[in-house]
Formats: C-alpha cells, sequence, structure tokens
C-alpha cells in the first residue's frame, strides 16, 4: 500500500469519526508526504550539481 493509499483512508476516517488522532495522523502523513516530495527534489538538484561539478573539473583538467 502507497502513502497516498494511507491518505485517502484516513482522509475518509477523518471525515466519518473527527477524532482529534484521526486529524493528527493525517497531518503526519500529509507532512510526510511533503517531505518526502522534497527529498526527492533535493537529490536531483544534487545530482544535477555534482554533474555540473565534474564537468567543469573536467575542461578545467584538459586546458
Amino acid at each position: 500500500m502507497t502513502l497516498d493509499n494511507y491518505i485517502e483512508i484516513q482522509l475518509v476516517k477523518v471525515k466519518i469519526s473527527r477524532k482529534q488522532t484521526d486529524r493528527q495522523l493525517l497531518q503526519w502523513l500529509l507532512e510526510l508526504r511533503t517531505l518526502r516530495g522534497q527529498i526527492r527534489n533535493l537529490e536531483s538538484e544534487n545530482k544535477q550539481l555534482k554533474r555540473d561539478y565534474e564537468k567543469v573539473l573536467l575542461e578545467t583538467a584538459q586546458t
């Protein structure tokens, strides 16, 4: 089961029960999804920066 599936299930539980604990769990799941997305973006940016840095190193070594 994916994180999005858990979020959908928890969203339904919050609508039905209106319990504070269910709401808090939903909030944590949404924050987790956001943080995972930010991690993916940072990893992608890091890979790009590493490629750019290695490219510059190769260019300076050739001159």
